[in-house]
């Protein structure tokens, strides 16, 4: 009879374990190198805007670098909302595109395929400046 509880117990706590180890793990944001970038392009609405300079540059990576990982997935080239900000971030060899974009009061970054993070809406108003 103890044996039976014993091997029941077991069973029980390791469907729980591999659950719990087989839930997906949000990953935070996989961002370039400061040093790799030699501007970030935001587009918003019919504007573009150019930075080259190396500190904006930091400061804006560092931000975005802080952005919480949402459950949400990214299914798509670019967000399923009516309006959005386009980063690109423009290196010697390419580019590499995040979207970022309000719903319903909250802000989001968006990383097409890789994951949908949380951000303030102080870095949402900073990537919406044209200046």
């Amino acid at each position: 009879m103890l044996m039976k509880k014993f091997l029941s117990l077991f069973l029980c706590l390791t469907c729980v374990l591999t659950l719990v180890a087989c839930g997906k793990k949000v990953a935070p944001i996989t961002l370039p190198q400061t040093d790799e970038i030699t501007s970030i392009d935001i587009t918003f609405g019919e504007n573009t805007v150019s930075h080259s300079d190396k500190t904006w540059i930091s400061e804006i990576i560092a931000d975005i670098s802080s952005s919480e990982p949402t459950k949400k997935e990214s299914v798509q080239d670019c967000p399923q909302v009516e309006s959005y900000i386009k980063i690109d971030f423009q290196f010697e060899t390419g580019t590499s595109t995040i979207f970022a974009y309000e719903d319903s009061g909250k802000y989001y970054i968006e990383q097409p395929y890789q994951g949908i993070y949380k951000i303030d809406s102080q870095l949402f108003e900073r990537l919406q400046e044209t200046d």
